[in-house]
């Protein structure tokens, strides 16, 4: 199916894009807050995110109790990001894709690629614009004009205002939007203090830190403050047939039959391990892997009976002294590791697997010691970007290996006497930048791989042939 056809299926799916002008302009919340009242009003609602992020879907899973998928046209293909959106939309469902960054925002500053308008093109959804209208007038218009008029061809059907304190502001608000542009103003929303997801380096507290009430209380919020009558009509909302609800696909996006499971797989999940993608867990119990969890802090013992590890990224830094206290656990993974079973380390993960962490207050925690290296977090320095990482010396059997990803973190190696496997291609900029270890078939990388795309990887890992 070429990328035509596939953009004229998925337009038959309803849902809208939640966009924002700038970080931190609201869109979260108001994704949250929307997707749980929509959900507890009987509407079947799946949750997306544009772009390589994993807190936010924690959120989305916590508002409306189904998992949130990553929706990029970087770390995959266009017809990838397709295909998955039309393998989790059933008849019946609405979409909320919540956006990244700005609206226009991506991995390029002079064209739209990774960015959030770029995604509602390709699936054809319409976008609701979140502003910040704090000390502004008419030159809200002015504002939403340029969004628009950037790429007339983003269908930004409907406005959100934040931070509007009163009826008069509002009033403004809305009559300078709705004269000088088509878009319409569904609501001014006031600040509200009891209403704030904290923040840390790398984005929202996640949702396991915090309370559930708070996706029931920015639920009211909107309902109090958004015209939904206006809202329903405009993204032409309905309740799905429940007959229709539980009809089940054999996923399209990997274009082969699920494999029989035969290969165990322990996930590391706490406090300290949170960020593997939904697509990710998808892709294992597609490929034959019994997924199973467990916890680096609060259990004593590796899971037995296992042929793999897995430790996805986290905030290991913050639980640096509990993750060292657990003796029993790191001599496990150092031993798993030395007996040749497969472990997989990325950023978080990375970090656990070396020799040391130096925490905020630079005292060094032990930590596995299976690669011998040691990061810290005391002296942050924020690395981002998407990476698409080859072999440094390719083999016969590495040859054809590239691992599409993204690099996000504060840490930084104090001491590496690891020497990099993979090097960057993705930019010319960035062919300097090197990542990946290996010792035995254990692996660590800075950045995170995006599993799903890459089959081939997979394979390397647990050499398989097929």
């Amino acid at each position: 199916m070429n990328s035509k056809s596939n953009n004229k299926q998925s337009q038959k799916h309803r849902g809208l894009v939640i966009a924002g002008t700038h970080s931190s302009v609201g869109k979260s919340s108001i994704s949250v807050g929307l997707m749980h009242l929509l959900k507890k009003n009987g509407y079947s609602i799946k949750p997306f995110k544009v772009g390589p992020d994993y807190i936010d879907p924690g959120h989305h899973k916590k508002a409306c109790g189904l998992p949130s998928y990553n929706l990029d046209t970087v770390m995959c293909s266009k017809n990838y990001v397709t295909n998955l959106f039309n393998d989790i939309m059933l008849e019946g469902d609405f979409a909320i894709l919540e956006g990244v960054m700005g609206l226009h925002d991506g991995s390029s500053s002079t064209s739209e690629k990774g960015s959030t308008a770029a995604i509602a093109k390709h699936l054809g959804l319409p976008v609701l614009l979140v502003i910040d209208g704090k000390a502004m007038a008419r030159s809200s218009a002015a504002m939403v004009l340029g969004y628009m008029h950037l790429d007339s061809k983003v269908n930004l059907v409907g406005v959100i205002a934040n931070n509007i304190n009163s009826a008069r502001h509002a009033q403004i608000i809305k009559d300078s939007i709705e004269h000088h542009t088509p878009a319409r103003l569904l609501g001014c929303l006031p600040t509200s203090p009891e209403l704030s997801i904290p923040n840390r380096y790398l984005g929202l507290h996640q949702s396991i830190e915090g309370s559930d009430t708070i996706y029931e209380k920015w639920a009211n919020h909107i309902e109090s403050h958004l015209d939904m009558k206006l809202f329903k009509k405009l993204f032409n909302l309905r309740k799905a047939s429940k007959q229709k609800l539980n009809i089940k696909r054999m996923p399209q996006r990997w274009k082969t039959k699920a494999r029989p499971h035969s290969f165990n797989i322990a996930i590391a999940k706490d406090e300290a391990f949170q960020f593997v993608y939904q697509d990710t867990l998808d892709f294992l119990n597609h490929q034959g892997f019994n997924i199973s969890f467990f916890s680096p802090i609060h259990d004593s013992n590796l899971p037995e009976n296992m042929d793999g590890f897995y430790f996805p990224g986290g905030y290991p830094e913050l639980h640096a002294e509990s993750l060292s206290k657990n003796k029993s656990m790191l001599r496990d993974i150092l031993k798993a590791g030395k007996a040749g079973q497969m472990i997989i380390g990325e950023c978080g993960g990375l970090m656990y697997l070396g020799k040391h962490i130096i925490n905020a207050t630079n005292k060094k925690v032990a930590m596995v010691g299976l690669f011998d290296y040691s990061t810290s977090i005391k002296t942050r320095k924020l690395t981002l970007g998407y990476r698409k990482l080859q072999p440094a010396r390719t083999s016969k059997e590495n040859r054809n290996l590239l691992l599409h990803g993204h690099e996000f973190h504060n840490s930084t190696f104090t001491i590496n006497n690891e020497r990099p496997c993979w090097k960057n291609i993705h930019s010319k900029k960035g062919r300097g930048q090197k990542d990946g270890f290996t010792t035995q078939n254990c692996h660590s990388f800075y950045t995170h791989i995006y599993w799903a795309s890459n089959r081939k990887w997979l394979n390397h890992i647990t050499g398989s042939t097929k």
